[in-house]
Protein backbone atom coordinates (compact mmCIF):
# COMPACT_ATOMS: atom_id res chain seq x y z
CA UNK A 1 0.00 0.00 0.00
CA UNK A 2 2.73 2.44 0.62
CA UNK A 3 4.23 1.70 -2.42
CA UNK A 4 1.40 2.47 -4.59
CA UNK A 5 1.03 5.80 -2.39
CA UNK A 6 4.44 6.74 -2.97
CA UNK A 7 4.01 5.88 -6.62
CA UNK A 8 0.48 8.21 -7.14
CA UNK A 9 2.76 11.03 -5.27
CA UNK A 10 5.37 11.08 -7.47
CA UNK A 11 4.92 11.91 -10.98
CA UNK A 12 7.79 10.63 -13.24
CA UNK A 13 9.14 12.64 -15.73
CA UNK A 14 9.68 10.33 -19.10
CA UNK A 15 11.20 12.60 -21.98
CA UNK A 16 9.28 13.83 -24.50
CA UNK A 17 11.52 15.58 -27.02
CA UNK A 18 7.96 16.99 -29.34
CA UNK A 19 6.86 19.54 -26.18
CA UNK A 20 8.97 21.87 -24.03
CA UNK A 21 6.03 22.36 -21.28
CA UNK A 22 6.65 22.46 -17.99
CA UNK A 23 5.88 19.06 -15.79
CA UNK A 24 5.50 19.10 -11.94
CA UNK A 25 7.58 16.43 -9.71
CA UNK A 26 5.56 15.92 -6.58
CA UNK A 27 7.16 14.55 -3.55
CA UNK A 28 5.55 13.02 -0.50
CA UNK A 29 6.18 16.26 1.05
CA UNK A 30 3.38 18.01 -1.17
CA UNK A 31 6.28 20.46 -2.55
CA UNK A 32 6.61 20.31 -6.37
CA UNK A 33 9.65 20.57 -8.68
CA UNK A 34 8.51 22.41 -11.97
CA UNK A 35 10.97 20.73 -15.08
CA UNK A 36 10.75 21.66 -18.57
CA UNK A 37 11.82 18.74 -21.14
CA UNK A 38 14.76 19.34 -21.72
CA UNK A 39 18.26 17.28 -21.26
CA UNK A 40 19.22 16.34 -17.62
CA UNK A 41 21.85 18.88 -17.45
CA UNK A 42 19.56 21.61 -18.20
CA UNK A 43 16.59 21.19 -16.42
CA UNK A 44 16.27 23.60 -13.73
CA UNK A 45 14.38 22.73 -10.87
CA UNK A 46 12.29 25.00 -8.44
CA UNK A 47 10.17 24.39 -5.31
CA UNK A 48 7.12 25.34 -5.10
CA UNK A 49 4.95 25.32 -2.24
CA UNK A 50 1.16 25.74 -2.27
CA UNK A 51 -0.52 28.69 -0.32
CA UNK A 52 -3.43 30.92 0.29
CA UNK A 53 -4.33 34.49 0.07
CA UNK A 54 -7.63 35.23 0.14
CA UNK A 55 -9.66 37.91 1.72
CA UNK A 56 -13.44 38.22 2.31
CA UNK A 57 -15.29 41.26 2.96
CA UNK A 58 -18.64 42.56 4.31
CA UNK A 59 -19.12 46.25 4.62
CA UNK A 60 -20.31 49.62 2.65
CA UNK A 61 -18.76 51.84 -0.02
CA UNK A 62 -16.56 54.93 1.34
CA UNK A 63 -16.22 56.77 -1.98
CA UNK A 64 -18.00 55.93 -5.02
CA UNK A 65 -15.52 54.05 -7.37
CA UNK A 66 -13.05 55.65 -10.09
CA UNK A 67 -11.37 54.85 -12.82
CA UNK A 68 -8.06 54.72 -12.82
CA UNK A 69 -4.60 53.48 -14.43
CA UNK A 70 -4.07 53.61 -17.91
CA UNK A 71 -5.82 53.12 -20.66
CA UNK A 72 -3.89 50.32 -21.74
CA UNK A 73 -4.39 48.85 -18.03
CA UNK A 74 -7.58 50.40 -16.32
CA UNK A 75 -8.29 49.67 -12.90
CA UNK A 76 -11.41 50.70 -10.57
CA UNK A 77 -10.95 51.78 -7.18
CA UNK A 78 -13.06 52.42 -4.22
CA UNK A 79 -12.39 51.81 -0.12
CA UNK A 80 -14.72 49.82 1.94
CA UNK A 81 -15.64 50.04 5.27
CA UNK A 82 -16.13 47.02 7.71
CA UNK A 83 -16.33 47.58 11.33
CA UNK A 84 -15.41 45.75 14.65
CA UNK A 85 -17.40 45.78 17.44
CA UNK A 86 -15.72 45.61 21.20
CA UNK A 87 -17.38 45.70 24.87
CA UNK A 88 -15.28 47.95 27.34
CA UNK A 89 -15.47 45.98 30.78
CA UNK A 90 -18.02 48.67 31.68
CA UNK A 91 -20.19 47.29 29.76
CA UNK A 92 -19.72 50.42 27.25
CA UNK A 93 -20.05 49.14 23.91
CA UNK A 94 -17.82 50.54 20.88
CA UNK A 95 -17.13 50.30 17.22
CA UNK A 96 -14.12 50.49 15.08
CA UNK A 97 -13.94 51.13 11.34
CA UNK A 98 -11.27 49.88 9.06
CA UNK A 99 -10.81 51.51 5.80
CA UNK A 100 -10.25 48.83 2.94
CA UNK A 101 -8.47 49.98 -0.85
CA UNK A 102 -10.21 47.56 -3.22
CA UNK A 103 -8.49 47.50 -6.70
CA UNK A 104 -10.86 45.88 -9.71
CA UNK A 105 -8.99 44.98 -12.42
CA UNK A 106 -11.41 42.22 -14.46
CA UNK A 107 -12.81 44.04 -17.57
CA UNK A 108 -16.43 42.98 -17.28
CA UNK A 109 -16.51 43.08 -13.33
CA UNK A 110 -14.71 46.35 -13.52
CA UNK A 111 -17.04 47.83 -15.57
CA UNK A 112 -20.02 46.88 -13.45
CA UNK A 113 -18.93 48.45 -10.25
CA UNK A 114 -17.69 51.29 -12.34
CA UNK A 115 -21.55 51.81 -13.71
CA UNK A 116 -23.51 50.36 -10.54
CA UNK A 117 -21.95 50.72 -7.59
CA UNK A 118 -22.13 54.43 -5.09
CA UNK A 119 -20.68 55.38 -2.31
CA UNK A 120 -22.83 53.65 0.61
CA UNK A 121 -23.48 50.49 -0.91
CA UNK A 122 -23.68 47.35 1.43
CA UNK A 123 -21.43 44.65 -0.93
CA UNK A 124 -19.30 41.73 0.00
CA UNK A 125 -15.88 41.92 -1.72
CA UNK A 126 -13.79 38.45 -2.14
CA UNK A 127 -9.96 38.23 -3.47
CA UNK A 128 -6.37 39.00 -2.52
CA UNK A 129 -4.57 40.98 -0.45
CA UNK A 130 -1.38 42.54 -2.24
CA UNK A 131 1.57 45.02 -0.55
CA UNK A 132 3.18 47.67 -2.80
CA UNK A 133 5.55 50.40 -2.63
CA UNK A 134 5.33 53.69 -4.58
CA UNK A 135 7.66 57.24 -4.22
CA UNK A 136 6.14 60.52 -4.45
CA UNK A 137 7.27 62.90 -6.41
CA UNK A 138 9.33 63.88 -3.76
CA UNK A 139 11.22 60.10 -4.09
CA UNK A 140 9.57 59.53 -1.01
CA UNK A 141 8.50 55.95 -0.45
CA UNK A 142 5.11 54.94 0.89
CA UNK A 143 3.99 51.85 1.77
CA UNK A 144 0.72 50.50 0.09
CA UNK A 145 -2.23 47.69 0.84
CA UNK A 146 -4.88 47.16 -1.44
CA UNK A 147 -7.18 44.13 -2.00
CA UNK A 148 -7.32 43.03 -5.57
CA UNK A 149 -11.23 41.66 -6.09
CA UNK A 150 -11.76 38.54 -7.71
CA UNK A 151 -15.81 39.25 -7.08
CA UNK A 152 -17.87 41.70 -5.86
CA UNK A 153 -21.30 41.20 -4.86
CA UNK A 154 -23.93 43.71 -4.37
CA UNK A 155 -26.16 43.49 -1.35
CA UNK A 156 -28.07 46.26 -1.39
CA UNK A 157 -28.95 50.21 -1.75
CA UNK A 158 -27.12 52.92 -0.05
CA UNK A 159 -28.01 53.84 3.44
CA UNK A 160 -31.43 55.37 3.61
CA UNK A 161 -29.64 58.67 5.01
CA UNK A 162 -27.28 59.00 1.97
CA UNK A 163 -30.53 58.34 -0.05
CA UNK A 164 -32.25 61.27 1.42
CA UNK A 165 -29.35 63.41 0.89
CA UNK A 166 -28.67 62.90 -2.44
CA UNK A 167 -32.71 63.12 -3.06
CA UNK A 168 -32.49 67.12 -1.21
CA UNK A 169 -29.68 68.20 -3.19
CA UNK A 170 -31.48 67.24 -6.65
CA UNK A 171 -34.78 68.72 -5.35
Amino acid sequence: MNHLRRSFSNIILQKNNSSKSLIPLCSKTRLCHVTTNMSSEDVPRMHLEKSINHVTLLGRVGIDPQLRGTESKPVVVFTLATNTNYKYETGEIRQKTDWHRIAVFKNSLRDTVLEYLRKGSRVYVEGRIVYSEYNDTKGTAFASTSIVANDVVFLGKAHRAELDADTEETS
